[in-house]
């Protein structure tokens, strides 16, 4: 069988050049499977790409904090039997997360590893080139109090909030933190947090739940049915459901918190490993 450039519109040199016998009666199977398979690595590389910028739009209240679950030591906690349970479960919920439409709530006291689970969880995700945003709800509190008095907070906080609807994974943490202490929070008059922090959070959970605008639309012109949350939310907070509620809103904390048992990981009876380790 001879090659036909005709037909193919390639130089046989390149094929020869990468070792490829032009007389093959399979050619053409060949370069199909080879251009279907460079056309997957370029999408890889591509969504990485994405994945990496993504993060890197995050919000810390100090530096990056790195976790895995190689990073969590079950034996090194005073109840390894929880410990060793709440990592277990936090990592089946991630690779539930993969390709699922949940949202998972870690809550408990300050400093029991909430936190480090909660980005072990988006380290895996991230493997999988899913898109992850870490944002810390203390941090988000001072950019929304900072905006009114520096242009360049204010055109990081509209950044950060596209970017807080639209990624494959959100992790907020902390959340409730802005809003005072429990004694506080469920005082009577209490108005809840800063009401622009309460505005976004209602915009974010709203999009994150019933999907985008574009999302919705071509939904609806295809006659699908968007599974909700279409976008999914991993939580860490220190505090009780219905102090969430006060501090924000029921109309965000349910779009944000999940009632399912399943999804929720209580940190009961862990010890503050950051006392323990004297920080």
């Amino acid at each position: 069988m001879s090659f036909v450039k005709a037909n193919w519109d390639i130089d046989p040199k390149i094929f020869e050049k990468a070792g490829v016998d032009i007389h093959n009666p399979n050619l053409r199977e060949i370069v199909e499977e080879r251009n279907k398979n460079m056309e997957k690595q370029f999408n890889r590389q591509l969504q990485h790409k994405k994945s990496n910028a993504v993060w890197g739009k995050s919000l810390w209240a100090g530096g990056e904090i790195e976790f895995t679950f190689n990073d969590w030591k079950p034996a090194e906690r005073d109840n390894t039997l929880k410990a060793k349970n709440l990592g277990n479960k936090a990592y089946k919920l991630a690779n539930e997360m993969i390709d699922g439409h949940l949202n998972v709530v870690m809550s408990g006291d300050a400093g029991v590893g909430k936190t480090s689970l909660a980005l072990a969880m988006g380290n895996l995700l991230r493997s999988k080139n899913k898109t992850v945003l870490f944002v810390s709800i203390v941090a988000l509190s001072q950019l929304a109090k900072d905006q009114y008095d520096y242009t360049d907070r204010k055109e990081r906080l509209n950044m950060l909030e596209e970017a807080m609807k639209r990624c494959d994974v959100l992790i907020l943490d902390d959340l409730g933190a802005d809003g005072g202490n429990t004694e506080k929070v469920m005082s009577s008059g209490y108005t809840g947090a800063r009401k622009d922090v309460q505005s976004l959070l209602f915009e974010v959970a709203n999009t994150r739940y019933e999907g985008t605008k574009n999302e919705r639309k071509n939904a609806n012109e295809n006659g699908i049915k968007l599974i909700k949350p279409v976008h999914q939310t991993i939580i860490t907070t220190n505090n009780l459901t219905d102090e969430l509620i006060r501090i924000y809103g029921e109309r965000t904390i349910s779009r944000l918190i999940s009632r399912d048992p399943n999804h929720r990981l209580p940190f009961n009876d862990m010890e503050d490993m950051r006392i323990k380790e004297g920080i």
